[in-house]
């Protein structure tokens, strides 16, 4: 059932995402300095524990999302994350805080692709693609925020306090949720059994089957698992090789999350008309170049003006994601293309970052940049010039048919 009133729905679901997300990096960041006194191996754990589910849980989360209504989903895995935000903040041990973050994670895999199928039922089809962009941009906004308010909550209160407010952050969005209109239910089983559609690897069967998601979400994933390297490189490149110091590779982290959130609005703005899968190539691509260029900067003021185009080129890449998914998927199984697809971002991004540290120390972080963002900037060219070349044929179709209707009129 679609929402009576979308505008208010929508506004409600992306804020409170976006103080969900505000929460969980606040708390993620906090968790971090508290283990950090364990040592290196349990932070890497740590991550490890937030990231893996997605992977792991992908194709279940999808088949919970498609058989139970998305709405009680959300709810009753908001009400979930904050119990276990809680136990966090009274537990100390880091063997103990690695289990429930796991769990976390297991919750979170099945919250997004819950938000995303929701989505379209509270704008509509027509106006999905600016829903969505809605979404990302409350998700970005508590991504910048998050971090800062963790850093503020572990000073002011301890570890605790930070964890609280995740605890809190989840409530409101299952408050949130109660007031939405909206309702997507699960759709009738197919009569095929588990071996279709009703499978839990139905989301990578779909991705695989469209001829636009199977080039679309692997290449999307594959450019942004090689361009993470830039993660591990930025720091020792902005701090050490262009002398910009601690202010100043703060300056370049603000400014590329900004850029995100313009990425975000420009896809918003630029699609329609089938565009979407051409937008997410170009982002992809805009992404790669970005880290290309930060590696080839010969001073501070290049390498921020490489970062303006790498982080509009993000925005737009997680703002497509979702858009070209919706249009290339059937609505009742949206969420397993959703968590699939999740699935093997997460994969690369963790491929990515873990080739970082040692790229970074037997290349440097200037060669590891350029590398990573001239292969991300081939791999992202390749979907572009298929996304044009797919809309070319699109084009081209109505004229040829057009034209042998004529000639079979003369």
């Amino acid at each position: 059932m679609r929402s009576a009133r979308p505008r208010r729905d929508l506004a409600l679901v992306a804020t409170a995402c976006g103080l969900s997300t505000l929460g969980t990096t606040a708390a993620f960041l906090a968790m971090v300095l508290h283990l950090r006194e364990a040592g290196a191996g349990w932070v890497t754990a740590l991550l490890l524990a937030e990231l893996s589910p997605f992977i792991l849980m992908g194709p279940v989360a999808g088949t919970v999302v498609d058989r139970l209504e998305a709405r009680a989903v959300l709810i009753w895995v908001s009400v979930g994350q904050a119990a276990v935000s809680l136990l966090l903040s009274v537990v100390d041990g880091p063997a103990a805080t690695v289990a429930l973050v796991a769990l976390l994670g297991a919750q979170a895999a099945v919250e997004r692709p819950a938000a995303a199928a929701l989505v379209p039922h509270i704008t509509g089809e027509e106006d999905a693609t600016r829903g969505y962009a809605r979404l990302g941009t409350g998700r970005a906004l508590g991504a910048i925020i998050g971090p800062a308010a963790g850093g503020f909550a572990s000073v002011a209160g301890g570890t605790g306090t930070a964890l609280l407010l995740n605890a809190a952050s989840f409530l409101v969005l299952a408050l949130a949720m109660t007031s939405v209109g909206a309702r997507r239910r699960p759709g009738a089983r197919d009569g095929r059994g588990d071996e279709g559609h009703g499978s839990a690897k139905a989301g990578f069967a779909l991705i695989l089957s469209s001829p636009v998601l199977r080039v679309a979400i692997p290449l999307t994933a594959l450019a942004a698992g090689i361009a993470l390297a830039d993660n591990v490189a930025a720091p020792y490149r902005f701090t050490d090789d262009l002398g910009a110091g601690a202010v100043g590779f703060g300056v370049y982290e603000g400014l590329y999350s900004v850029c995100e959130l313009i990425g975000i609005q420009v896809f918003a703005a630029e699609a329609g008309r089938r565009h979407e899968e051409r937008l997410l190539g170009i982002g992809n691509l805009m992404l790669g170049l970005g880290v290309l260029g930060i590696g080839l900067a010969g001073n501070y003021p290049l390498a921020l003006a490489a970062a303006v185009v790498g982080g509009i080129g993000n925005g737009m890449s997680n703002a497509g994601e979702g858009a070209v998914i919706r249009l290339c998927t059937p609505e009742a199984l949206r969420g397993r293309a959703f968590a699939a697809s999740g699935a093997l971002v997460q994969t690369a991004s963790i491929g990515g970052a873990a080739a970082g540290a040692p790229a970074v120390t037997a290349l440097g972080p200037a060669a590891t940049m350029v590398i990573s963002g001239a292969l991300a900037s081939a791999v992202a060219a390749a979907g572009v010039a298929v996304a044009v070349r797919r809309a070319v044929r699109r084009h081209e179709r109505p004229v040829l048919d057009e034209a042998l209707k004529e000639s079979r009129h003369a």
